[in-house]
């Protein structure tokens, strides 16, 4: 054996060896990675698997509040010597799925919402209030969208923003149930929605009264039909509207004649404008709106979320939004960019309510009988935010409050008063 042989005879034993132990191995599996989804924004990531694009986001809140208000609410009442209104901290989280399908973008979203605290007793809804008072985790918003359709519970067609303030100028201000179908094209929109008035605070059990007793709501003759709410909006350029028309069944008035009491039906129109101004600074804008009702109190800002009757006091929503009448709000709003990481902006609102004198409700405020109730309530608000570093903002929020509510049938002011509040809060978002 030469040493040829010898070479070429230990290089295959070493080949066979090698090959064995290879076979002994576990083939590794080929890592499914994330990957980024840019279909529908930024944030997006592909669900490993999938075709579906999650974003997780969600923000982290705490807030404080100092003022005066008692006038109209009870925190002073409670603690006379008292400006410190409330201390607390919210918590939101919020998923969205979206995928392509050959009928359009199919969308999921949830924001789940906590919050902690101490209620103040004004400028919340009861929503709010039990919240606040429970720490429970609650749903804010969550739709299903696929291409013009979309269903859930998320704000309300009608609504056209409050300003640019944390507090907000009175007017509709409602996150509801309700399907709704959208077409747009050219820059314009028109949408049609179905809605469920319960969300609006219209079934007000326990707030109607008859010789001081409390009317159950089995005993009103109501149909529960839900509301009907359709829009028309346009975008071009420096220039964004919108206007909304509502159809509600959610007042009730006392029939002398039958003596009973009777649902009537409601309607509602609004309009709201928005203006870039970057033309004259960058980041400017301005914005107004106005709204008209009959017998549509939620849809003027008389009751409702971001209301006279919510500033009040959180039980009183439910009670007013049953009231029949007329009512008309309107509000104007400018936001001023210093630089990149501060702006202010400055807002004045107006909201007058005209009741009829066929109403037979007490309220829990004022005389029980016939009550023929006026309304009016103004605010004007100042509000400074600065983000010192991108996802945090440090916000101050200041307005002043001035509520008039009279009882016209027997010559009683039930609300007379004013208020200022200061919010301060950080926010952290994601």
């Amino acid at each position: 054996m030469n040493f040829k042989t010898l070479l070429l005879g230990s290089a295959a034993a070493m080949l066979m060896a090698g090959g064995a132990q290879a076979a002994d191995l576990t083939v590794a599996e080929p890592v499914d990675y994330v990957k980024v989804c840019d279909a529908f924004g930024a944030g997006f990531f592909y669900s490993p698997g999938t075709d579906t694009c999650i974003k997780i986001g969600g923000y982290v809140k705490f807030g404080t509040s100092f003022g005066n208000n008692s006038d109209l609410g009870t925190f002073n009442g409670a603690y006379p010597d008292s400006n410190w209104g409330n201390f607390y901290t919210e918590v939101s989280i919020q998923a969205t799925a979206s995928s392509v399908t050959e009928y359009g973008n199919l969308t999921g979203f949830i924001d789940m919402r906590a919050k902690t605290g101490n209620s103040s007793g004004s400028d919340e809804t009861l929503s709010d209030y039990i919240n606040a008072s429970t720490n429970s985790a609650y749903v804010d918003s969550a739709y299903l969208e696929l291409g013009p359709l979309k269903a859930g519970y998320f704000t309300s067609l009608f609504d056209f923003g409050r300003g640019y303030n944390d507090t907000g100028m009175f007017g509709s201000d409602s996150t509801v149930d309700h399907i709704q179908l959208t077409y747009a094209v050219n820059g314009f929109g028109l949408a049609l929605s179905v809605e469920d008035g319960r969300d609006r605070g219209t079934l007000a059990n326990g707030f109607l009264y008859d010789a001081g007793n409390p009317i159950p709501y089995s005993e009103v003759n109501q149909d529960n039909v839900p509301d009907v709410v359709g829009a028309i909006t346009y975008a071009s350029g420096i220039f964004s509207a919108k206007v909304a028309a509502a159809y509600t069944n959610q007042s009730v008035s006392y029939n002398y004649n039958n003596d009973t009491f009777e649902g009537d039906s409601g309607w509602a129109i609004g309009g709201g404008l928005e203006i870039a101004l970057d033309s004259f600074s960058a980041g400017d804008r301005f914005f107004i709106s106005a709204a008209y009702g009959d017998n549509a109190n939620s849809y003027t800002g008389i009751s409702g979320g971001t209301s006279v009757a919510g500033f009040v006091g959180p039980y009183l929503n439910n009670a007013v939004a049953v009231l029949p009448g007329t009512s008309w709000s309107a509000l104007a709003s400018y936001k001023h960019v210093w630089t990149p990481q501060l702006w202010s902006s400055l807002s004045g609102g107006y909201a007058n309510f005209d009741g009829t004198d066929y109403t037979r409700t007490g309220l829990g405020i004022g005389s029980v009988g016939q009550y023929d109730a006026n309304v009016d309530a103004w605010r004007v608000g100042f509000t400074t935010a600065y983000t010192p570093v991108k996802g945090l903002d440090l916000v101050g929020d200041v307005f002043y409050t001035n509520v008039k509510v009279d009882d016209q049938t027997n010559g009683i002011d039930v609300v007379d008063g004013d208020a200022w509040t200061f919010n301060l809060f950080l926010k952290r978002s994601w």
